[in-house]
């Protein structure tokens, strides 16, 4: 019986909202449990209507968060991939090229065999040509002595000679 008088409850309080009962203020659309009915369906139809339009700003505020975020990161994640790819093709392109170093560094490698043996060679050089050079100072040693001591024995009788020459 009750789902009956609900169900006739719920079809005067179309029918009054419609106006189609006839008076303005009869006393079916006055029952205080359609009233109530009427009123539960506009609260829960405010509440849906005030929790969408929080729901839409809030979507609206987290619209201007994420997706200047999310460009921020695709444009960070292009310039580190464009990174990544020049480190890497810098890197192959130091491979490459360290053949060429390696085979001018054994060039360099023989080339500093040959100055070692050039350096050794003029280091016996420069020990025959210090010897050579002692020799000559000893000679030179020698000279300056033989010619003081010819100095010496031309000097005296030269000067008893020149003190009968004019001039």
């Amino acid at each position: 019986m009750s789902s009956d008088n609900s169900a006739t409850d719920e079809a005067l309080a179309v029918t009054c909202e419609k106006g189609d009962c006839g008076e303005l203020d009869c006393e079916k659309c006055q029952d205080p449990a359609i009233a109530e009915k009427k009123s539960m369906e506009e609260c829960m139809g405010r509440s849906m209507e005030t929790l969408s339009k929080a729901f839409t700003a809030s979507a609206r505020r987290w619209e201007m968060i994420v997706y200047p975020s999310l460009f921020a990161f695709i444009l960070l994640a292009a310039y580190g991939f464009y990174l990544i790819f020049s480190l890497t093709e810098d890197a192959h392109r130091m491979a490459k090229n360290m053949q060429q170093i390696s085979n001018n560094m054994t060039v360099i490698s023989e080339s500093m065999i040959l100055v070692s043996k050039n350096t050794t060679n003029q280091t016996k050089a420069m020990q025959k040509m210090v010897n050579n050079m002692n020799a000559m100072n000893t000679s030179m040693s020698k000279m300056g002595h033989d010619m003081a001591v010819m100095n010496y024995s031309v000097s005296r009788p030269m000067n008893k000679i020149n003190s009968f020459m004019p001039w």
